[in-house]
């Protein structure tokens, strides 16, 4: 799975971490329209290259309104965004991640800028992906917690929404690479081959 679209997607996620983190409950509304803007620049260009990606969708969609309840509400909803914000937004992104798993694996959209196009609907690419999603929506709620918990506790900001997501994803990376090694690898040399093998005939 080519993993730099996914990453990307997520930058807007991480911007409005950083932003409201940093900056307080007077910032959250800014916070929010950056990552808004951010999201709906990639799902547009997405739209216009290979597809919209879900994740630039939902953050688009999760961001707009975030910014409008902090351009609009108090100070004391927009500290509740400061404070559990990132955490309520990355677990939408998590049940979500899970949805797509049950229906079309949300990595498949990654994925398929880096294998060749018959391969698409093969049961195996879908098995693969749908593993991956479920991986990755494993991963992102388990970071969701850590968000939620520093919410609630106002006490371990470097190790529950910095530290450990990114021993999260480093453990989600390794086990990406093993999951789509161990079984797209195999097939696409017996598909090519039996391919070959029918051209030469």
């Amino acid at each position: 799975m080519k993993t730099s679209g996914m990453f990307l997607g997520l930058l807007p996620w991480i911007l409005f971490s950083v932003i409201a983190s940093q900056l307080g409950a007077s910032a959250v509304g800014y916070a929010a329209l950056a990552a808004f803007l951010g999201s709906s620049v990639l799902a547009v260009w997405g739209a216009r290259t290979d597809g919209a990606k879900m994740i630039d969708v939902a953050g688009t969609l999760t961001f707009g309104a975030l910014a409008v309840v902090g351009f609009t509400a108090g100070h004391d909803a927009q500290q509740l965004i400061v404070s559990y914000g990132r955490g309520g937004a990355t677990l939408l992104l998590a049940l979500l991640m899970l949805v797509s798993a049950f229906t079309v694996p949300f990595t498949e959209q990654y994925a398929r800028a880096a294998i060749d196009r018959r391969y698409w609907h093969s049961p195996v690419f879908r098995a693969v992906n749908r593993r991956i999603s479920l991986l990755w929506a494993g991963i992102v709620f388990a970071t969701a917690c850590c968000h939620l918990l520093e919410g609630a506790l106002d006490r371990g900001n470097l190790l529950l929404n910095w530290v450990a997501p990114v021993v999260l994803v480093m453990v989600g990376l390794k086990q990406s690479r093993t999951l789509t090694s161990g079984r797209l690898s195999d097939e696409s040399p017996r598909e090519t081959t039996a391919t070959g093998s029918g051209e030469h005939r």
